[in-house]
């Protein structure tokens, strides 16, 4: 496959390099007037194929609650820590915030799991705002979960937060709670 791509972008070079030695001779010597000419189709390639590359990255992540997580206020945000996946970078387990990197649908989920059974109310955030809200039940072996799709747009933020106030409730870490999204179409 890459010689295939070598081949065209030689090919290319050659008819840019026929073309231009046309014009270019009668406006300076053809040397340097071809040289900047190749320079100059180079990099808008290199600059397409950035392009191309951030269009072909379809973020993902995926992160656990590695201990037992405290929240204590109702604009804590829960921070999931232990990143198994964080394809294109977009998540962020130091503020537990997931940016969009590209406009598109995408995919959230989260498992929340009370400790000792406990009720823990909890919230999925879009730039802010609700999206939709979390209750864990209070059984001794109870979790809760919500899945959810959400239109977003580059720089668009996505996280999970606790939303009762004046209670602290504790989610179970050891890797049963966790917090997930996909980009899935533009």
């Amino acid at each position: 496959m890459a010689w295939l791509r070598f081949i065209c972008v030689l090919f290319a070079l050659i008819d840019v390099s026929v073309r231009v030695t046309a014009t270019c001779d009668a406006r300076r010597g053809k040397t340097t007037c071809v040289t900047e000419d190749l320079l100059e189709m180079l990099m808008k390639i290199k600059s397409t194929r950035a392009r191309d590359w951030d269009k072909q990255i379809r973020p993902a992540f995926f992160s656990t609650l590695s201990k037992n997580f405290a929240l204590s206020d109702s604009n804590k945000v829960l921070i999931f820590e232990g990143v198994k996946v964080n394809r294109g970078g977009g998540y962020d387990p130091l503020s537990g915030i997931f940016t969009a990197k590209r406009d598109g649908l995408y995919h959230f989920s989260c498992v929340i799991y009370g400790d000792s059974g406990k009720d823990v109310g909890y919230q999925l955030n879009k730039n802010d705002l609700l999206y939709v809200r979390g209750h864990s039940n209070n059984g001794p072996y109870d979790a809760s979960n919500i899945s959810v799709l959400v239109e977003l747009k580059k720089g668009d933020s996505v996280y999970i937060k606790h939303r009762h106030s004046g209670q602290t409730e504790t989610v179970i870490g050891s890797d049963h709670a966790s917090f997930a999204g996909y980009f899935l179409q533009d």
